[in-house]
């Protein structure tokens, strides 16, 4: 049983002998017998002691036995205490009845034989033992219980405290990147027009010079909003199907150039098992893919940049293909490369540093990655380059799907009639960007109106000459663009031909999709609008542009017939 505090028991006897003869019974190191000779004296030993039992003789002078178990079982700290009566008096049945009477649990007559006595008493001492261990227990089990419900308080107060922040943080992130956009929107819009027109080559110059800071500063606040959305969980894939070698050449040709200036060779390499149209989210992979190349095209001094595409899995309704690229740059050392996919991580940290960067490019890698099915790792050495290796899983469309896309292409190449109704709308209070999205609209051929707000955006829709596409921004004055949206949708006529409404926004914030999804809205353009989105949007839909055209309208048809035969 272990070393333990003795265990008390109260002896109770007015007879000093008798009191001798059950200590000399119950002697053991394990008691400590405590005897009192009146039923006073007994109450005030159990004032301040804890007994395991009481062994109370009945007839007493004053107090008898009977009383004095009646005043310890009308008091809470010793109600439950068990008492064995002893008395000398065997035949009167009513000192049997009144023992039980006032609480007692046994009852021995004189003489006794000692074995038997010390036999209940081991019996109580037990059972004393084990309800004062299930008494600790129980005890500490409560206290346990007290301190789980305080630490689940301050999780449950913290996490509201930390979604507090979190919408906040979102919030203030949307606003700011609306407020930022919006003007880059201006100036990348703007600079793209004037680079279409007659300029000196110094002219030139300076203006590829501005659209590439516009561009540094677009992607750092892009890399910051996304890596927060990601943090968030709320970032969405966009899947479409779309031709795979062209995404890789569009990436390679943003880097001819630089690469040029290097001397470095700039080769991919695709295996020829992959299909040519895969369906996936085209925009996050060409990210990872621009990320990967320039990094490998900053890093490298001489030598090339290749990137591998290979399947490594394929199943009958998707397909994993693996990416490599690899450079002959400066190389990862050994232990730099955990810190590489780590947010805000730069390999080098010091003040004289070469290369810049937000140290987040390669954190939104593995998590667009992670995203699109796939993983990502490096294998480096400081003497031969860096090899990134990822992977990513896409389906393989159906025929009719890539067929469908071909014929939508189509639908940009078609000649416009000059004398046409403008088939598009563009709703924005903004000046320049109406100014922008006109220009860009007219450098495709296409003609457009111009709504300074949604409530305009309405009345035009329903009065003017049947537009196939809106460009709709969403935050304005008078009437927001979600609300618009809604409207035109409840006064469309069944017969009549619903316009695709396209979302403007500079706006990041949570859920912002699914707010356009619901309000009617067919597709997402974010600002800075570049004319290449604008492009790549309209092709997706092989609606005829020019109603009045009928020519027009017959060559689309000729040539999705030529294909289908």
């Amino acid at each position: 049983m272990g070393v333990q505090e003795p265990i008390h028991i109260l002896l109770v006897d007015d007879r000093p002998e008798n009191l001798l003869a059950l200590e000399a019974v119950l002697e053991s190191e394990q008691y400590n017998l405590v005897k009192a000779t009146s039923g006073e004296e007994a109450l005030r030993c159990l004032l301040k002691d804890e007994f395991a039992v009481i062994v109370l003789d009945v007839q007493m002078p004053g107090m008898d036995g009977i009383e004095t178990a009646k005043l310890i079982k009308a008091r809470d700290k010793t109600k439950d205490i068990p008492i064995i009566f002893i008395s000398a008096n065997s035949k009167e049945a009513e000192h049997l009845f009144a023992g039980y009477s006032a609480g007692a649990i046994d009852y021995m007559v004189k003489p006794f034989i000692p074995q038997i006595l010390k036999s209940k008493i081991e019996g109580f001492v037990e059972m004393y033992l084990t309800n004062k261990k299930h008494k600790t227990q129980s005890m500490l089990l409560q206290q346990k219980t007290q301190e789980l419900e305080k630490i689940n308080h301050e999780l449950v107060k913290a996490k509201e405290a930390a979604e507090i922040a979190a919408k906040a943080k979102t919030e203030f992130l949307a606003m700011m990147s609306h407020e930022i956009r919006t003007p880059m929107n201006g100036v990348i819009g703007m600079v793209d027009l004037l680079m279409e027109t007659d300029l000196k080559e110094e002219q030139k110059e300076y203006s590829e010079i501005i659209r590439r800071s516009a561009d540094a500063l677009v992607t750092v606040i892009n890399d910051i909003l996304d890596f927060t959305k990601m943090e968030s969980g709320k970032m969405e894939l966009e899947e479409h199907p779309f031709d795979l070698q062209n995404c890789i050449q569009e990436v390679f040709s943003l880097f001819s150039v630089e690469a040029g200036k290097k001397n470095l060779e700039l080769v991919y390499f695709i295996d020829e098992h992959i299909p040519h149209v895969v369906f996936g989210d085209m925009a996050r992979l060409r990210q990872v893919l621009i990320n990967l190349i320039a990094n490998a095209v900053k890093f490298t001094q001489q030598g090339g940049v290749y990137l591998m595409v290979s399947p490594k899995e394929q199943s009958a309704d998707a397909i994993d293909i693996e990416f490599t690229v690899k450079d002959t740059g400066i190389g990862i050392s050994a232990d730099k490369i955990d810190r590489l996919f780590k947010p805000f991580s730069q390999l080098d940290s010091s003040m004289t540093r070469k290369y810049g960067g937000t140290g987040l490019g390669l954190a939104i890698c593995k998590s667009l990655v992670e995203m699109m099915g796939g993983d990502i790792h490096v294998e480096s050495s400081a003497e031969n380059g860096a090899v990134f290796i990822f992977n990513i899983v896409v389906k393989e469309p159906e025929p009719d799907e890539a067929l469908s896309r071909r014929c939508e292409e189509l639908s940009l190449q078609v000649d416009r009639d000059k004398d046409a109704s403008p088939s598009i709308l563009v709703v924005d209070d903004h000046p320049v960007n109406q100014k922008l999205m006109v220009s860009m609209l007219g450098k495709l051929g296409l003609k457009a109106d111009i709504a300074e707000d949604g409530k305009q955006a309405v009345e035009k829709a329903q009065t003017g000459p049947g537009y196939h596409f809106i460009f709709m921004d969403l935050q304005m004055p008078v009437m927001d663009g979600l609300k618009a949206t809604e409207q035109i949708r409840q006064n469309e006529k069944p017969e009549s031909r619903k316009p695709v409404i396209i979302a403007m926004t500079a706006n990041v914030m949570e859920g912002i999709q699914t707010r356009c999804r619901e309000a009617g809205m067919d597709e997402y353009i974010s600002k800075p609008v570049k004319m290449s989105c604008v492009k790549q949007l309209l092709s997706r839909y092989p609606i005829p542009l020019s109603r009045e055209s009928y020519t027009s309208d017959n060559r689309i048809h000729q040539e999705q017939e030529n294909i289908t035969s």
